[in-house]
Order: structure tokens, then sequence, then C-alpha cells
């Protein structure tokens, strides 16, 4: 066998230990989810496979998001761009662009994946990368982040910070959550509840709702009667 097939035998390998990987942390908490078993879901009869291509679950994890979320910041920073003209600081058009790069792999890829499945989890998990991923694969994210917040913060200056980082908390759960359960139905081949395009256009509608809602009014209250 040439160098150039084993290498290709290599990537394709590869490419299925990463597909079965997120298939499966994107049903399971990352952490139940054995390198065995990835192995296994991979076709690989080697025990020991996962580790050869990655060496640790850690490593494997993030292999998973620049694999797959390389593109996505291109397109989410080519949004950005666009945006710079007219709408640079319009807070929906800024939650479009976090959103769309995501909600269009859904839409086009012809590969079935779990990917929104597997976002929306590691966001309810919270587990931080260290050292974190560089810009190159999350630096949209964070630039798309920053803006929504200033825009917020401009537009809504009643609320605090701590409010506004925790309206930016709920929108991304918001949004991987429903773009999981979209991608679950597209996978499925279920109804969706509104044709795609409407679906993402009242998604976005919603995240910016849930951002710009009125900050609660705190009120002091006594000892909770008994049975409260």
């Amino acid at each position: 066998m040439s160098y150039t097939a084993r290498m290709d035998v290599k990537t394709r390998t590869r490419a299925r230990i990463l597909d079965a990987a997120e298939r499966l942390f994107a049903e399971r908490d990352t952490a139940q989810v054995s390198l065995r078993e990835i192995g296994a879901a991979a076709g690989q009869r080697n025990n020991s496979a996962v580790q050869y291509h990655f060496g640790t679950r850690d490593v494997l994890v993030r292999a998973l998001y620049e694999d797959r979320l390389a593109p996505l910041n291109a397109r989410r920073l080519e949004l950005l761009a666009d945006l710079d003209a007219e709408h640079g600081d319009d807070l929906g058009a800024l939650v479009d662009a976090y959103l769309r790069p995501l909600a269009e792999a859904m839409r086009d890829d012809n590969r079935a994946g779990h990917y929104a499945r597997f976002v929306h989890r590691f966001t309810l998990e919270g587990a931080p990368f260290s050292p974190p991923l560089g810009d190159d694969v999350v630096g949209g994210i964070r630039e798309v982040t920053a803006r929504i917040d200033a825009a917020l913060a401009a537009g809504e200056p009643g609320l605090s910070a701590a409010t506004r980082a925790g309206r930016l908390r709920l929108m991304q759960l918001l949004i991987t959550a429903t773009l999981a359960d979209t991608e679950g139905r597209l996978d499925g081949a279920s109804a969706l509840p509104l044709p795609f395009d409407e679906l993402i256009a009242d998604l976005r509608q919603t995240a910016v709702g849930v951002l710009r809602a009125p900050a609660a009014t705190r009120t002091a209250r006594g000892p909770h009667p008994v049975g409260e």
C-alpha cells in the first residue's frame, strides 16, 4: 500500500471516529461515553483506535469542534463583515449572524450529522477548553457575542451587566436547543412546526425578544409561609 493510500485510510478512519463521537456525545453526557465505545461505533475492531488517532477524550472533543466549527466560523465572519456597512449594531442582524451559519449547515449539508445536538449538550455542560480554542475556530462567535452585548447595552441601558450576561446565556440555550430539536426532526424525517426558513426567522425574533425583555422587578419578601 502506498503512502498516499495509507494517508487516505487514516483520514477516512479519523472522519468516521469524529462522526461516531459527535453522535454519541449528542445523545449522552460526554463523560459517560467511553473511547472504546466510540471506536466500536466507528467500526474499529482495535479497542485502542481512538487513542491512536486522538490520544485522549479532551483532544477528541477539541478536534471535533475544530473540524466542525472552522467552516461555520468563516461563514459567521463573512456575515459580520457584510453587516458593518449598514447594520453593524442592529441586534436582530447580529443574532442572525450568531445562528445562521449552523442553521445553514443543517439545511445544506448532505451528510447526516448530529452537530447541533452535540453543541447544545456541550452548551448545557458548559465545559471549557484549556487552552481555549483559537480565533480560527471561534473568533466569529466571540466577536458576534461581544457585539450583541454592546448593542444590548446601548439599546437597553437599564439592563445591568449581570442581567445582560444572563440574557446572552438564555439566548444561547434557546438557539442551540431549537436547532438541536430541528436537526433531530430532520434526521428522523419528522415534520417541522414551521417551514425551515420561517422557523429560523421566528427563532431570530424570539431570541431578540429574550434579549430585550424588561428586567425583572425585585420585590422585598418576608419569610415564606409554611407550605408555600
